[in-house]
């Protein structure tokens, strides 16, 4: 057997433990130079936002895969951002991930905001300094939706959430890996302009 597997995608699962530890190395050094000082809600800048088209999903799971290789090094669903549940009686997916509210609750609820919770000054994205939080879980309770999309990480007791991929030259990985292109990141202009995603944002109450 090959010393470096190979997943679906042909990726080694080497090449994903450098590419974790790279983005640890990157989420740190971009938490400490780029988050935004205390802003009202007013001054929240708007971000990118990852939209799921369910009619076209297959429930393959494959982006929670990728995201928790990624980010952890290990697969597994509890470490992963994001990810796909099935409606028990419907047989309809959905997607799980934070949708980088107008209004973040989580960032107003933390107490070390801008410490250790943040927003990206250049990408408008909510992020979380891993080596900041107490694991207070007050952004958990904070998040409107259910299940919350801010998770207690369950060895590290810290909490995480989708920063979408922040630093990755080729954006979220769940996005670029979807066979089925269910998952489609929309940039902070194109929210700013598309009125589908500006839709999105009113259903879910956050615009």
């Amino acid at each position: 057997m090959p010393e470096d597997r190979k997943d679906s995608k042909g990726i080694g699962r080497r090449q994903f433990l450098t590419g974790a530890g790279a983005v640890a190395i990157t989420g740190a050094i971009a938490g400490l130079a780029a988050c935004s000082p205390s802003k009202t809600e007013e001054e929240v800048p708007i971000s990118g936002v990852i939209v799921h088209d369910p009619t076209v999903c297959s429930g393959c799971g494959v982006c929670g895969l990728m995201c928790s290789l990624y980010h952890e090094g290990e697969q597994g669903p509890a470490l992963a951002r994001s990810g796909v549940v099935r409606d028990p009686f419907t047989y309809e997916f959905t997607f799980n991930v934070c949708q980088q509210c107008r209004s973040p609750s989580c960032y107003f609820a933390c107490p070390l905001k801008d410490t250790a919770l943040c927003i990206d000054s250049v990408t408008g994205a909510r992020y979380v300094n891993e080596e900041d939080c107490t694991g207070c879980e007050k952004c958990i309770e904070a998040c409107p939706f259910d299940p919350p999309r801010v998770v207690l990480h369950p060895e590290k007791k810290v909490v995480f959430s989708c920063n979408l991929c922040m630093g990755r030259d080729k954006g979220p990985i769940c996005v670029e890996y979807c066979s089925m292109k269910a998952l489609r990141y929309v940039t902070r202009d194109e929210r700013k302009e598309n009125d589908e995603v500006l839709r999105l944002d009113r259903e879910y109450s956050l615009g």
